[in-house]
């Protein structure tokens, strides 16, 4: 198919769970690392300690709500594409049988 979209049902198969399992690593992560205390670092590092563990549970958090959004809407898609696609089976059986 040349200059049209190609929907690759089997790939979203595939990657729905990849998604999903990437939002949930970046919370477990966020989780560990939430727990970690600077206290045992040199005084000069404890602030560039801290401002990392913040810039990184920003970033996670963003990062983890953008993989479970892509993931529904891959869900979204798969669903409106497998219906389409049935909806065109269903017509063009009945116009065989015409």
């Amino acid at each position: 198919m040349t200059g049209g979209v190609y929907y690759d049902p089997l790939a979203t198969e595939l990657l729905i769970p990849r998604w999903g399992t990437q939002a949930s690593q970046l919370r477990a992560a966020a989780d560990g690392l939430s727990s970690v205390s600077t206290s045992g670092l040199p005084t000069v590092a404890t602030g560039a300690a801290r401002v990392f563990l913040e810039m990184w549970e920003t970033t996670e958090r963003t990062a983890s709500v953008a993989s479970e959004v892509y993931a529904d809407e891959l869900r979204s898609t798969h669903g409106t594409y497998s219906s389409f696609d049935a909806e065109i089976a269903r017509r063009m059986e009945q116009l065989e049988t015409r």
